[in-house]
């Protein structure tokens, strides 16, 4: 199994070699690639470079503000999705690592790289781990 991992050099974190780490330790004959672009508005071009090749994508964005850019990287992310047989995460979200001490972010990039490699393992493997979980009272949960 051939799997990227795809961000821009505007996110401010890079998570992926603990992530790397977790993934490679739970599949077998993995073939794992990392690819930093520039700017999160390439991310569809790169990603779209490595169709042919890759099995799985798994494509890391953080962004200050929701702005026209980030929307249409989505979109563009979606369109190829749906038009292959690759799958890919999305992970594009709103926040900001910028201001953290060299320990706190060794805990963030941790926290994240369990977060996301459960994710990863999830989607490949155990695609019924997506049913929604039901609240156990009478009112709904968020």
């Amino acid at each position: 199994m051939h799997i990227f991992l795809v961000s821009d050099s505007k996110t401010g974190i890079n998570f992926f070699p603990e992530l790397e780490e977790r993934i490679a330790g739970q599949i077998a004959d993995l073939e794992l690639d990392t690819i930093f672009v520039p700017f999160p508005e390439d991310i569809p071009a790169a990603v779209h470079a490595i169709e042919g090749e890759a099995d799985f994508v798994f494509v890391f964005v953080l962004y200050d503000e929701l702005d026209f850019k980030i929307q249409a990287l989505l979109n563009k992310l979606i369109e190829i999705e749906m038009r292959g047989e690759l799958k890919i995460i999305k992970v594009i979200e709103e926040k900001d690592f910028g201001s953290l001490n060299e320990e706190r972010l060794k805990v963030e990039k941790e926290k994240l790289s369990q977060k996301w490699s459960e994710l990863i393992i999830n989607r490949l493997f155990k695609p019924g781990s997506f049913v929604p979980k039901e609240s156990g009272d009478d009112g709904f949960s968020l």
